[in-house]
């Protein structure tokens, strides 16, 4: 759950730059695939929901990503380069986040988010494993991976985040 003092940690790492977080993070994902590996054993590709180029203090999950990447040494599992990254966000857009935000602007913002997005690899009849930080309505979740069904082929498209804002605090 995003409560206390994940909730703490995670801010401090996306909104403050405390890169570190970013590292365990990173390998915590590692470890929670290898502790439900038969979640997983049938993934293609493991992409990290990516941040603007320009986003600051931090592109926090392009860390994550290249933490889980260096963490899973021996390639177990088909977590993307992040050297080469296959999907990427071409511009800054709206947040979703934040109290207060009605279910429309944060479907809207979802949206954008997903159009701004560009893949630059082949996913076709792959299952994707799509990482992001903190899962609120599910909205970016549901854009994002329609548009790598409908859009780029993908056949499945799953999710695993960080922490889950509870229902009554959204």
């Amino acid at each position: 759950m995003f409560a206390d003092p994940l909730e703490q940690k995670i801010k401090r790492f996306k909104y403050d730059g405390y890169t570190g977080w970013g590292l365990i993070f990173g390998r915590l994902i590692v470890g929670w695939l290898n502790a439900h590996e038969a979640d997983v054993e049938d993934i293609d590709l493991i992409l990290g929901n990516p941040t603007a180029p320009e986003r600051t203090p931090v592109r926090h999950i392009e860390i994550m990503m290249k933490a889980a990447y260096a963490e899973d040494g021996r390639g177990r599992w088909p977590i993307a380069d992040p050297a080469s990254p296959i999907l990427v966000k071409r511009h800054e857009t709206e947040k979703s986040a934040g109290r207060g935000k009605s279910w429309s602007a944060k479907m809207d913002a979802a949206r954008q988010h997903a159009a701004a997005l560009k893949l630059r690899q082949d996913i076709e009849g792959q299952r994707i494993l799509l990482i992001d930080d903190i899962f609120t309505t599910g909205a970016t979740f549901h854009t994002v991976g329609k548009r790598l069904i409908t859009e780029w082929g993908a056949t499945e498209v799953r999710g695993l985040v960080l922490a889950r804002v509870p229902f009554g605090l959204l």
